[in-house]
Formats: C-alpha cells, sequence, structure tokens
C-alpha cells in the first residue's frame, strides 16, 4: 500500500501545485496586461475536485475524517468492533454508489463527445475524478477496517498526525 499512498500524494501535490500556478500566473495576467487566461478558471476547479477526491482516499488512510471519538471510546470493545464495521459498511455503500453514478457520468460524457468550454479537452477526464477517488476511497475504507479491527481490544483512533503514522504500511 505504500506505492498506492505515493500515487495518491504524488496526485494531490500536482493537483495542488498546478492549482498555485495557474492562479498565480492568472494573477499576474490580470495585474499587468488586464486580461485573465480563458482557462484559468476551468482547470482549476476540475484539479480542486481531483485534490479533493483523493485528498479524502489519504484522510481515510490516516483516520482524519470528522469522528465522534469522545463517543466511541465511551464503548466496550466489541461494540467499538460493531461500530468499525457498521461505519466501514454504510461508507462502501456510499462510495459504491458515487463510483456508479460517476462511471455513468463519464460515459455519459464520452458518449456524447462533451468537451471543455475553453480548451476543448473532453471533459470525461475531468469528471474521471470522481469515479477515481471513490474507488481509493473504497480500497481505503476496507484497509482501515481491517487494520482497525486486527487492533486490540480498544480499537483506539488515532488523535493527531504523530499517532496516525503508525498506520502507513
Amino acid at each position: 500500500m505504500k506505492f498506492l499512498a505515493f500515487i495518491e500524494n504524488t496526485i494531490v501535490m500536482i493537483a495542488m501545485a498546478g492549482m498555485a500556478c495557474i492562479t498565480f500566473a492568472n494573477v499576474l495576467s490580470r495585474y499587468f496586461f488586464d486580461t485573465s487566461f480563458a482557462f484559468a478558471e476551468e482547470i482549476t476547479i476540475n484539479l480542486f475536485v481531483l485534490a479533493t477526491f483523493v485528498g479524502a482516499s489519504i484522510a481515510i488512510r490516516r483516520q482524519s475524517h470528522f469522528g465522534f471519538h469522545y463517543f466511541f471510546t465511551k464503548f466496550n470493545p466489541s461494540i467499538q468492533r460493531f461500530l468499525v464495521i457498521l461505519t466501514s459498511l454504510l461508507m462502501l455503500f456510499f462510495l459504491s454508489l458515487t463510483l456508479f453514478f460517476g462511471m455513468e457520468l463519464v460515459f455519459n460524457q464520452m458518449e456524447r463527445g462533451r468537451v471543455t468550454p475553453a480548451l476543448n479537452i473532453p471533459q470525461w477526464i475531468f469528471t474521471g475524478a470522481i469515479p477515481l477517488g471513490s474507488l481509493l476511497c473504497m480500497i481505503r475504507t476496507v484497509e482501515m477496517m481491517v487494520i482497525r479491527l486486527k487492533r486490540d481490544q480498544k480499537l483506539p483512533l488515532p488523535k493527531t498526525d504523530a499517532d496516525s503514522k503508525e498506520l502507513k504500511m
């Protein structure tokens, strides 16, 4: 899973760097030339969607998603195990719907030949971030469920980034 973590981190770094560079260049263009790049908003929004969906997968890996840690720790270990399984199954259900409908949207855009307004790039390339991110989140959800169920009986949740480093494989 280290390779998958490398891929996720690389995608997010490239997307964030791309957004920063394009936005900075667009600001300079507006300031010095009184005109902006027609494609800047289009690319930036699509890179933001990509970074968000892949970033969600990274957050699952680090167990950084919002949770009710306080309430979770109040339950006994058997209830904690049940809650881990229940929340994981609910997440997998939601992510499978997102994957299914995301793929449906991608195929629909491919069939219709939709292109982006400014650059005339096929829109499905950008929309592919939705099923890609959903698939990565599904993989990480299963991975975290297995890791948390294999642990000791208390099933602790990481409280800080330092605690979540032990989860890296």
